[in-house]
């Protein structure tokens, strides 16, 4: 699937630079045991182009930039 440009120009950038206006929430992906988890990512689907945006934290895989994925299955994210 090919990332629009709004979604192409938010890969690398620092998860600081907020999501572009066509990313919806979906949700958060965390690891760890229940009460004591890290959260690793805030998941974002692009209703134009329909990519998977990951706003990493420092925990996450680029630790504090933005990344393009497959979708919630395919943590951690590429």
């Amino acid at each position: 699937m090919q990332p629009c440009d709004a979604c192409r120009e938010l890969v690398g950038k620092p998860s600081s630079v907020p999501p572009h206006g066509d990313l919806a929430a979906s949700g958060v992906s965390a690891f760890g045991p229940p009460g004591n988890m890290t959260k690793v990512s805030s998941r974002w689907n692009c209703t134009v182009c329909g990519n998977w945006m990951y706003q990493n934290t420092a925990d996450g895989d680029p630790p504090s930039e933005w990344a393009i994925g497959e979708g919630p299955a395919d943590w951690p994210a590429k």
